[in-house]
C-alpha cells in the first residue's frame, strides 16, 4: 500500500471509519483489524513525521466522525434552535480529536527514523503502540479532557475481556489491544500470537470474575422515560414529577432503602424550604432516602445554579449533595462566560457552577457511596471521592438527548468500565435509558433498555478488594509504558550487536 497524497489520505479515513464500528454498540472486530492494519501500513510508508501525522490525522478524523455522529441528535432536540449547528460542530469535534492520533502517528515515526534500532517490523509495532497510548491518555487530560471511545472499549462486548482494567486501567488495555487489532501489519506470526493473548485473556479474565457477592440494601431505580422535548415544559412539569412520584411508590416501595431518579429528574430547580421537597419526600422509602439528580439553587439567584446530586430525607431536608465537577464545555457552561458575558449568552442560555469536588457520602442504612453525575463517568481513576474508599458507585444520568443513536450504549461502556477498575459495583439511573445494575467486574446484571419506562428492583451488590488501577491509578499505565520500552530498547540493542 504505497499510496500518495490524497490517495494516502481517503484511504486513512476511510480506515478510521472502519475501526469505529468495533465501537459499541456494534462491536464489529474485523473491521477495526482491517481499519489498524491499514493506519500501521500507511503509517509504514510515510516518508517523513509530517506526512505520517497528516495521515494518521486522516485516520482519527474518519474514527471520529463516524464514533461522535450521535452528538447531531442533541442539535434536533424541539425546540432545535441551533440544529444548524450540529454537523459543523461535530465536524470540528472530529478534526480536533483526530489530530491524537495523528500525533502519535509523526512522533513515532520521527522516532523510527531517528533510531535505526527500530527497524524491525515487531519494535515498529510496538514504537507505534506506545505512541498512539500516550496520545490517547492526552486526549483524555488536555483541555480537561474529552475519553470518550478508548480503544479498550471495543471489549465491552465481553466481561472478561475487560478484566485487564483493574490491573492498567483502560489506557493500558488499550495499549494491548492496539496491539492485537494491528497484529496482521506485521505478518502471520505476529496474528498467532495476538489471537493466542486473547484466548488467555477471555480464560484468565473469566477465572478471575469472582460470582456477584454481598447482600447489600435494596434500592429502586426509576426510568421514567421522559422526552426531553417535554421535560422542561412549564405545563407538563407538575405531571412529570406525579409520575415518579407514582412510580416510586409502587409495590415494594416500603422494603426499600432508597429510591433513585436520574440526572435533572425533578424539571425546575431545588433549592430549601422549596414546596416542591414536601412532594418528593413522598417518595422517600420509610427510614431511607431518595436519591435524585437535580437542578440545586441556593434561593440566591446571584449564586447560580448546579447540576447535583441531592439526598432527600421523609421529612423533605437535603441531608446532603454533590455538586458535578466534571462539566460539559458548551453543553452545561460557557468557557470565559464572566469574562465575556455579551458573547456567552448569545451563545447559550446559561451555564451550571462547578462543584467543588469529588465525594464519598455516607448515610445510615446505606454503604458509603460516590455519586458520579452523567459525563464524569467516562473519566478514568476520577470517579471516587478522597479518603475512605466508598463500596458503590451512583451514576446519574440523562441520555435523553441522543435519542436511539450509539451515544448511550458507548455511555454505559464508560460506566462498565470504571466499575471494573475501580473494583466497586455501579448502580446507573438514566431517564430514557440505559438504567442498569453493575456489579465489580463490569457485569450487567440487571437493566431498563432505551426508551423503556419502569423501576428495577435490586440489591447492591458487593465491592471487591481495591484493584492495583483503584490503588495506583495511571501508575499502573506508567508500568506498562516503562516494561514495553525497556524491552524495545533492549530488543534494539540486540538488534544492532554486531555478529561473530
Amino acid at each position: 500500500m504505497n499510496l500518495r497524497g490524497w490517495r494516502a489520505a481517503g484511504a486513512a479515513f476511510l480506515a478510521g471509519a472502519l475501526a469505529a464500528l468495533a465501537m459499541p454498540p456494534l462491536y464489529w472486530l474485523p473491521l477495526a483489524v482491517v481499519g489498524f492494519a491499514v493506519f500501521v501500513r500507511l503509517w509504514d510508508t510515510a516518508p517523513g513525521p509530517r506526512s505520517a501525522l497528516l495521515r494518521g490525522w486522516a485516520w482519527g478524523i474518519g474514527h471520529f466522525a463516524v464514533g461522535s455522529y450521535w452528538i447531531l441528535e442533541a442539535f434536533s432536540v424541539p425546540p432545535a434552535e441551533y440544529e444548524l449547528l450540529g454537523l459543523p460542530i461535530v465536524a470540528g469535534l472530529a478534526a480536533i480529536l483526530g489530530f491524537f492520533p495523528g500525533l502519535a502517528a509523526g512522533a513515532a515515526r520521527w522516532a523510527a527514523m531517528r533510531w535505526p534500532a527500530m527497524s524491525g517490523r515487531y519494535r515498529r509495532l510496538i514504537l507505534l503502540a506506545l505512541a498512539w497510548t500516550v496520545a490517547e491518555w492526552l486526549r483524555g487530560h488536555v483541555f480537561t479532557g474529552y475519553p470518550w471511545n478508548p480503544l479498550g472499549h471495543v471489549w465491552a462486548f465481553a466481561a472478561p475481556l475487560l478484566q485487564g482494567a483493574a490491573l492498567f486501567g483502560v489506557y493500558g488495555l488499550g495499549t494491548f489491544t492496539f496491539l492485537i487489532l494491528a497484529a496482521p501489519a506485521a505478518g502471520w506470526r505476529a496474528s498467532v500470537v495476538a489471537l493466542v493473548v486473547v484466548a488467555i485473556a477471555a480464560a484468565g479474565g473469566q477465572f478471575a470474575m469472582a460470582p456477584t457477592g454481598g447482600d447489600g440494601p435494596m434500592v429502586r431505580i426509576v426510568q421514567p422515560n421522559i422526552p426531553q422535548a417535554e421535560k422542561w415544559r412549564p405545563e407538563t412539569r407538575a405531571a412529570h414529577l406525579a409520575k415518579l412520584i407514582a412510580m416510586s411508590r409502587r409495590e415494594g416501595f416500603d422494603r426499600m432503602a432508597a429510591v433513585i431518579w436520574p440526572e435533572t429528574a425533578p424539571p425546575f430547580i431545588v433549592e430549601p424550604g422549596s414546596p416542591s421537597l414536601a412532594l418528593m419526600a413522598t417518595a422517600v422509602p420509610s427510614g431511607g432516602y431518595l436519591l435524585t439528580g437535580a437542578a440545586r439553587g441556593t434561593g440566591r439567584r446571584q449564586d447560580g445554579v448546579w447540576n447535583s446530586l441531592l439526598v432527600i430525607d421523609g421529612a423533605g431536608v437535603i441531608l446532603a449533595h454533590y455538586d458535578k465537577v466534571h462539566l460539559v464545555p458548551l453543553g452545561e457552561y460557557i468557557p470565559f462566560r464572566k469574562q465575556l458575558a455579551p458573547v456567552s449568552g448569545f451563545i447559550g442560555r446559561g451555564s451550571f457552577e462547578e462543584g467543588d469536588a469529588r465525594v464519598t457520602l455516607g448515610l445510615p442504612r446505606l454503604p458509603p457511596f460516590s455519586p458520579v453525575i452523567c459525563y464524569e463517568v467516562i473519566f478514568p481513576a476520577a470517579v471516587t471521592g478522597p479518603g475512605e474508599r466508598p463500596r458503590w458507585l451512583l451514576n446519574v444520568t440523562n441520555d435523553a438527548w441522543f435519542g436511539l443513536s450509539s451515544g448511550p450504549s458507548q455511555h454505559l461502556a464508560s460506566a462498565r468500565l470504571r466499575a471494573v477498575e475501580e473494583g466497586l459495583p455501579m448502580i446507573r439511573a438514566a431517564n430514557t435509558g440505559v438504567s442498569a445494575v453493575i456489579d465489580a467486574y463490569g457485569r450487567t446484571l440487571a437493566s431498563l433498555g432505551m426508551n423503556e419506562e419502569g423501576i428495577l428492583d435490586h440489591r447492591i451488590p458487593g465491592a471487591r478488594e481495591a484493584t492495583p488501577y483503584s490503588r495506583w491509578g495511571d501508575g499502573m499505565l506508567l508500568a506498562v509504558i516503562a516494561f514495553l520500552g525497556v524491552g524495545l530498547w533492549a530488543g534494539g540493542l540486540r538488534g544492532n550487536r554486531p555478529s561473530a
